[in-house]
């Protein structure tokens, strides 16, 4: 029996009344308002290919799409560290439930394209805000932690609802907004076996777990599956890709520059390894450090002393921290005054667009907006070669 055919669920401390009515196979799967809205089938023919536009995935290796007639199948290699692929049957609404083949028969059949989306993570909304779909996004785990102008917006005026605090996800609230879908911030999470025992579908999202950047941009693609918005993300996703391989092309040729990345956190200095994204970016502006070597994709865990015996002559620090100032620097760490960026005042963070609530748009629209993070870093570390670049996300610590 197909979740739109009823609301309930089994939840703790309180019971979701079940409405149940008889359905058969040749029934379309979606008979809810809205059902002959726009990209929804409303004479079905078995023999027609209801997507002309097919999207192709060439970076991204943590997911992967497969087209049949009526339908496609989104897979998530990994949905959360160490987690099984997950496969979702993407539904066109209108078509009748297919017969699958048996490696999808318990996959979530979701109607696509959807009409109200839960979000986890940050990185999930500049896709939707890219495709034109904001319309669509109707919850977010936690908005403090929104940056950006366009969803703040419907958050403000009550369209997009909070269904998470401090981590903890609202599960009675989200079965009683009875969303299309919801997508996990890439981790898994107690409540899912429940949200989906409800007949609402959680799809494990984990762009973060996709190494490189235009591999996690592509992201923008599987977003594209959910909305039917395939045209428009090859258009996004082609102009974000043509530029990062453009603004590359400028450094390709400058001599390196050394610098250091990340700071202490309790008492460990994480250093992201060669192959990690932030590894991808700092080369490809031209700058070099103890790891860049390193293929892993992960970070490299030190202490202070490692750090400043091979990094600590660097000419510029990267951060990503809440300082503002030189004097948060040493403040957080006095022996941070020896390194050679604070000394000459090179110490550059991605703080630069703070929502009001905190929330810090390097983290949201950055991950899928490589090419404006490479531009800026390409600006620090070779001026010369974007002379009057205007800086997005990362700024200059004052004194």
């Amino acid at each position: 029996m197909n979740r739109w055919w009823r609301r309930a669920a089994v939840l703790i401390g309180f019971v979701v009344v079940l409405v149940t009515s008889a359905c058969s196979t040749a029934t379309p799967v979606a008979e809810r308002a809205g059902a002959a809205a726009a990209g929804c089938i409303s004479d079905f023919d078995p023999a027609a290919d209801y997507f002309p536009v097919k999207s192709r995935i060439e970076h991204a290796t943590n997911f992967s799409l497969r087209y049949e007639r009526s339908y496609q199948v989104l897979t998530v290699n990994q949905p959360y560290p160490g987690g099984a692929p997950e496969s979702y049957v993407l539904l066109t609404c209108g078509a009748p439930a297919p017969q699958l083949p048996p490696d999808l028969a318990g996959a979530p059949m979701i109607e696509t394209p959807v009409r109200s989306l839960y979000s986890e993570s940050t990185t999930q909304l500049s896709l939707i805000v890219d495709l034109g779909t904001l319309d669509v996004l109707t919850g977010v785990g936690n908005p403090d932690f929104v940056s950006g102008a366009e969803v703040r917006t419907r958050i403000a005026d009550g369209s997009v609802a909070r269904f998470a605090e401090n981590q903890q996800l609202n599960t009675e609230q989200v079965i009683t907004a009875d969303p299309d879908v919801l997508l996990s911030q890439g981790t898994d999470n107690p409540a899912f076996p429940t949200l989906r025992n409800a007949g609402i579908p959680v799809i494990g999202w984990a762009e973060y777990l996709d190494s490189g950047p235009l591999a996690k941009a592509e992201w923008i693609k599987a977003m594209a599956a959910l909305t039917g918005q395939e045209e428009r993300a090859a258009a996004v996703f082609g102009e974000i890709e043509s530029r990062y391989r453009e603004i590359t092309a400028t450094a390709a040729a400058a001599p390196a520059v050394p610098v250091v990345l990340g700071n202490l956190y309790q008492g460990t200095w994480s250093v992201p390894a060669g192959g990690s994204t932030t590894g991808t970016l700092v080369r490809d502006a031209g700058g070099t450090y103890s790891e860049a070597g390193n293929s892993a994709a992960g970070s490299v865990q030190r202490d202070f002393e490692t750090v400043y015996a091979t990094d600590g002559a660097a000419a510029v620090w990267l951060v990503t921290t809440q300082w503002t100032s030189m004097a948060d620097v040493t403040a957080a760490d006095p022996r941070y005054a020896e390194l050679a960026a604070v000394k000459s005042g090179q110490v550059w963070n991605a703080n630069k667009r703070l929502g009001p609530t905190g929330g810090n748009e390097f983290y949201e629209r950055g991950v899928t907006h490589p090419d404006e993070v490479l531009a800026d870093l390409i600006a620090i570390l070779h001026p010369d070669l974007l002379p009057g670049h205007e800086f997005v996300y990362f700024q200059r610590l004052g004194s």
